[in-house]
């Protein structure tokens, strides 16, 4: 199943036209760049240039025949020309194809992780207006902001599904517009944020299943009494009130759950009172100490966010429009799950959990031999064995097994962080006076 995946043989082309870019091509080298640690234009073109892609071109000549300028402006306006949802689809397309990898086999029920972040990108043409500036102290701040919405496959990690909006919409109204749109039997799992009646009214409506925790205030309000009792595991019906939101699209019909109470006891932390609701009405399958450990799971999804921001470089964009700020994201969002892939792939054939490997050990290999499998010299046979040692090599990229726990860091430091004098006006008009002061030298 990684290796259809990695071949892209389940991506459908949109219109094709006549031209040297094709759009699987520039879509292949977007995910190129997105794995890669630099990722400039040049690059492409270098790679492009020595047959680096000559295999996706199925028809005509060949890139790298037919590229004679060493600009980096074709490849440029292929990235412009490229369908905004058609790239969102792909993303789609591979997450469902490497749905069942290495699932477990237990689980009949898959589950998915909900949680949301941010972007943060620069003020460039049309990205103020898409995505508002971060609202700061100053009176113009410069840098502007999206909100992204991903769900999880709790056992492999791959991103099955992905939105990305302004930050005037919230995180809840995302999930709805996920939910709806993924239309799957799923339990989705999610913190006190999406334990609203609009998210798990999208669930079961998508015919999915909830598990979320609750506020002390919203158990409160489904209790129905003003004081709640240390366990509890009753069923309730969750009838949506005025101060709940009605998403288009959904029924306002009542959800039936059970609302459990239980204390979460970590050796060497103190004990949480958890208030969790859930749509799995079975408490002989799902009994509470169960549904504790599923929700367990949720604490992955904060790692997974790690990954994406810190070692794939995904916190921070440099596209100069808002169409490619989301072409980019969800490129990287299919390299990443590439490298997913390829570690549940590596785990089933080891015996391991994919949580056991290192993701940016597994991201180097996978670098390294990724564009020789993409030239037109190496044969069929040659190309299965360089996927077979690959898989070889990332089942051996075990994480370390710390023997000894790690002792508490104070969250503190020695010194600024920031060298620089901080500015106290706009960036702009700092522009100005330094091109002044050095007119004037």
């Amino acid at each position: 199943m990684f290796l259809q995946a990695l071949s892209l043989t389940s991506i459908t082309p949109p219109a094709a036209y006549h031209r040297l870019w094709t759009p699987l091509i520039t879509l292949w080298y977007l995910i190129w760049q997105a794995l890669l640690t630099r990722r400039t234009l040049q690059q492409v073109l270098t790679d492009a240039r020595r047959g680096g892609a000559d295999r996706l071109a199925r028809r005509g000549k060949a890139l790298s025949k037919g590229l004679q300028s060493k600009a980096t402006t074709s490849y440029s306006k292929a990235r412009k020309r490229l369908p905004l949802e058609w790239v969102r689809d792909c993303f789609l397309r591979l997450a469902r194809s490497l749905r069942s990898l290495g699932q477990p086999p237990a689980d009949d029920l898959p589950v998915q992780l909900l949680d949301g972040s941010t972007k943060r990108l620069r003020p460039h043409h049309d990205i103020p207006k898409e995505f508002r500036p971060h609202r700061t102290r100053r009176q113009r701040p410069y840098w502007c902001l999206a909100r992204v919405l991903v769900s999880f496959c709790a056992w492999t990690g791959v991103a099955m599904g992905a939105l990305i909006a302004s930050t005037q919409i919230s995180e809840q109204a995302l999930a709805v517009q996920l939910l709806l749109q993924a239309a799957q039997r799923v339990l989705y799992i999610g913190d006190r944020n999406f334990g609203v009646w609009r998210v798990v009214r999208a669930a079961v409506q998508s015919g999915g299943h909830a598990l979320v925790r609750l506020t002390e205030v919203r158990a409160r309000r489904l209790w129905g009494k003003k004081r709640l009792p240390g366990r509890l595991d009753q069923l309730v019906l969750w009838t949506p009130t005025s101060h709940d939101q009605v998403d288009e699209g959904l029924d306002k019909q009542p959800v039936a759950g059970r609302l459990v109470i239980l204390k979460a006891h970590r050796p060497g932390y103190r004990p949480v009172n958890l208030y969790l609701f859930t749509t799995l009405t079975d408490p002989v399958a799902y009994a509470p100490a169960r549904l504790l450990e599923l929700y367990g799971l949720r604490w992955q999804v904060e790692l997974n966010f790690r990954t994406i921001k810190s070692t794939m470089q995904m916190d921070q964009s440099e596209a100069k429009s808002a169409d490619m700020v989301r072409k980019e994201f969800y490129a990287g969002l299919i390299a990443y799950n590439l490298v997913r892939g390829l570690m549940a792939a590596a785990a089933t054939q080891d015996g391991c959990a994919p949580a056991a490997l290192s993701f940016s050990k597994v991201q180097g290999l996978l670098v390294a031999v990724i564009t020789e499998l993409f030239m037109h010299w190496m044969s069929g046979s040659a190309r299965q064995q360089r996927l077979q040692w690959l898989l070889s090599e990332a089942s051996a990229a075990k994480l370390p097994h710390r023997r000894k726990p790690r002792p508490p860091e104070p969250r503190a430091q020695y010194r600024k962080p920031q060298v620089f004098p901080t500015i106290k006006t706009t960036r702009a008009a700092a522009r100005r006076a330094l091109k002044k002061a050095l007119l004037k030298s």
